[in-house]
């Protein structure tokens, strides 16, 4: 397997050995409230919006605070106009310019529609957004945010769901049995597993599988940001395998192959185009 190494060591202290210590508060005052500065944060940096065919579709993303106010708190959201980055038509999809967190509430919501218009299919494309003009005392770790779109179309709760036999082409997950089970909307499937195993960057995560219209796709990245070039970017990851996606049937649910892009940004090699088979037990 590739020499692949990781960069993310002290943050993963620091938050291991924060959590560790069940007195610390969730948030550390300094006496004075005025003062208390505010971390902002999604609950994560990659979210799908999947769009049913001839339909909509809704994205509720939360948007965490580590402090309450006495009044509302809005903060305006900006799109990022970058073709390269933003590649979903803007016929697709509203994004709202404001998210507002509730007086006495640590958390607000953003919804974002979509629809097909004639426009979506089973490629993925994106949107990519930010909050602009945070006050002084608020931090955010990460705020670029991206949304997948893609189309869906209706299937059984039922259908592919259970235990699988799982066998990797290139070994990115180990052979092993795991559970398939239903994700974050009715059209996702997840399991979870171990990438890059016998690495020494060995990382057990959960894989999105995402059902386009007869199409798998495997969205979000797996990123971990690992790399063989010491730990810097360009980093491996696993992406959807676009136009090379493998189809599924509803008529069957005993195997099912995956085909995803490996290493896209050619960070141990040249790209391929690679797949997991899962096997019904």
């Amino acid at each position: 397997m590739k020499n692949i190494f990781k960069i993310s060591f002290a943050l993963s202290l620091m938050m291991l050995t924060f959590s560790c210590d069940e007195t610390v508060d969730q948030v550390i005052y300094n006496g004075v409230a005025s003062e208390n500065r505010t971390f902002l944060s999604f609950t994560a940096s990659v979210y799908n919006l999947p769009v049913t065919i001839d339909d909509t579709g809704q994205l509720d993303i939360t948007l965490n605070s580590s402090t309450a106010t006495s009044s509302d708190r809005t903060f305006n959201v900006v799109l990022n106009t970058d073709p390269e980055l933003t590649t979903a038509d803007p016929n697709t999809y509203t994004l709202p310019a404001t998210v507002t967190i509730p007086a006495n509430s640590y958390q607000g919501t953003l919804t974002i529609t979509g629809a097909d218009n004639g426009l979506v299919d089973a490629t993925v494309k994106q949107i990519v957004f930010s909050l602009d003009g945070l006050p002084s005392s608020v931090d955010m770790d990460s705020n670029q945010i991206t949304v997948n779109v893609f189309e869906v179309c209706p299937v059984p709760d039922t259908f592919f769901v259970g235990q699988y036999n799982l066998v990797d082409s290139n070994g990115n997950f180990p052979s092993e049995e795991v559970t398939v089970s239903v994700g974050a909307t009715s059209t996702d499937r997840v399991f979870t597993s171990t990438f890059l195993p016998g690495t020494g960057v060995d990382t057990v995560l959960p894989v999105n599988i995402s059902l386009a219209c007869n199409l798998f796709n495997l969205t979000p990245d797996i990123d971990i940001t690992v790399s063989c070039t010491g730990g810097a970017p360009p980093y491996y990851i696993l992406t959807s395998a676009g136009a090379s996606n493998s189809s599924y049937s509803l008529a069957s649910d005993t195997v099912h192959v995956v085909n995803y892009t490996e290493d896209p940004n050619a960070s141990c090699g040249g790209t391929s185009i690679q797949n997991f088979t899962l096997t019904k037990i």
